[in-house]
């Protein structure tokens, strides 16, 4: 009989495959930036709500290494599950420069490695084979492989990261281990004590580490790999982050009307619009960021970036998980469509239940982490209220003296 099946029939498939299965040549790349592998991993431990420290959930992870120098570029933890936000959000830290405090000591430790890769590998997950994902790869330059169907040794090189870092959680209180022989009797709720806050924070400490340990691949640190190959001058450096990781954010297509736009129920409005009502704009991009729905940016035809905030100021921030679970109960007990008013007053008052019941439930726990954790958005500058200073260069001007008892610079 052939072997193969011998072993398929002793062992099952994927044993076999794993022996006789052809594989492609390893993947050879010489360069920082060249590759980067995603991927997505439920962390083994339990957190702690940072109100009351109560055992809450495992947290995920989104981790993206360049291939080259082994790299860790960017990294995402959240309680929420993978999404197009955690791919933007993961990206986003690829391209920043990065430091990360020592707790106890007033030091950082430099995480310098930044830049946009030129190809992501990544599995065949919903999130990325989102419009918003393929869309912004397009849009700067990245090309996106996916993992064939069933090839399960693609993408070795962010799981076998992936898998050297849970082996590190393992040592965390509140760890789950990887299976439960390992764990045996081990109480990973009675034990937990990070709260995400923390946990992010030994990560990124983790990671730094790991940077400066010698890999065994490579004969030297990820770190000296990244600087030997000529990752920081590379030429794939962001200049405006903001843009990059606002064009990941996921996106809905609407009308821009004289009262601006509405999305989730919600009116929004900038100026801005005004310019463009009734000059054949049709249906905007509108971007937004699903932890903050109190802005979102509209792609205007010619490709400007538009920032709207909610036409009514008044109203506060809210998430797009309260905007959904508010517009569900609307709709069993009353059906049709609710207005921006009665959506407000419903996630109100769904705010002040999770907050009575904080001490009871985990989900309304869950809750409070993601409003704990909200982005905070800077106001819109707005040059137009500006006042500046301008050098003309012509001599000709007149100019005026100012009586020193009259400059309200002059102190008495």
């Amino acid at each position: 009989m052939d072997q193969r099946e011998v072993i398929r029939k002793r062992r099952g498939a994927e044993e076999a495959d794993k022996v006789f299965a052809a594989r492609p040549g390893r993947l050879e790349v010489s360069a920082p930036l060249e590759v980067v592998q995603i991927d997505h991993t439920t962390s083994d431990i339990t957190l702690v709500d940072h109100v009351n420290r109560r055992p809450l959930a495992r947290p995920y992870l989104t981790v993206a290494i360049d291939v080259a120098s082994r790299i860790v570029l960017g990294v995402h933890v959240t309680f929420d599950e993978p999404s197009v936000l955690s791919i933007a959000l993961c990206l986003d830290h690829c391209v920043r420069r990065k430091s990360v405090h020592v707790p106890g000591t007033l030091e950082e430790v430099i995480w310098p490695t930044a830049g946009i890769p030129k190809a992501i590998h990544v599995d065949n997950a919903q999130e990325f084979h989102s419009d918003a994902f393929r869309m912004a790869c397009e849009d700067w330059g990245i090309t996106v492989e996916y993992r064939p169907l069933g090839g399960k040794h693609y993408g070795g090189h962010v799981e076998r990261l992936i898998g050297t870092t849970m082996g590190a959680v393992h040592v965390l209180p509140g760890t789950t281990h990887s299976s439960i022989v390992e764990k045996g009797d081990y109480d990973s709720e009675k034990h937990a004590a990070l709260t995400l806050t923390e946990f992010e924070d030994w990560l990124h400490l983790e990671i730094c580490r790991y940077h400066n340990t010698v890999h065994q691949a490579l004969g030297r640190t990820p770190l000296a790999a990244w600087a030997d190959m000529g990752g920081d001058t590379a030429g794939r450096q962001v200049v405006d982050v903001d843009a990059f990781r606002i064009s990941f954010m996921p996106f809905e297509w609407r009308q821009l009307g004289r009262t601006g736009i509405t999305l989730f129920g919600v009116y929004y409005w900038s100026d801005v619009f005004a310019s463009l009502v009734g000059r054949g704009q049709g249906k905007v991009q509108v971007k937004y960021d699903p932890r903050d729905l109190s802005q979102v940016w509209v792609i205007a035809s010619d490709g400007r970036v538009i920032p709207a905030r909610y036409r009514d100021l008044s109203h506060p921030r809210i998430s797009l998980w309260e905007s959904r679970r508010a517009r569900k109960e609307w709709q069993e007990k009353h059906g049709g469509r609710i207005n921006e008013r009665i959506l407000f007053q419903l996630i109100d008052a769904q705010r002040r239940l999770a907050e009575a019941a904080r001490q009871k439930t985990r989900t309304a726990r869950l809750d409070i982490e993601r409003e704990a954790r909200l982005p905070r958005h800077q106001p819109s500058r707005d040059p137009s209220r500006e006042m500046f200073a301008i050098d003309t260069g012509n001599p000709d001007l007149p100019t005026y003296e100012i009586d020193e008892f009259n400059d309200p610079r002059r102190k008495n």
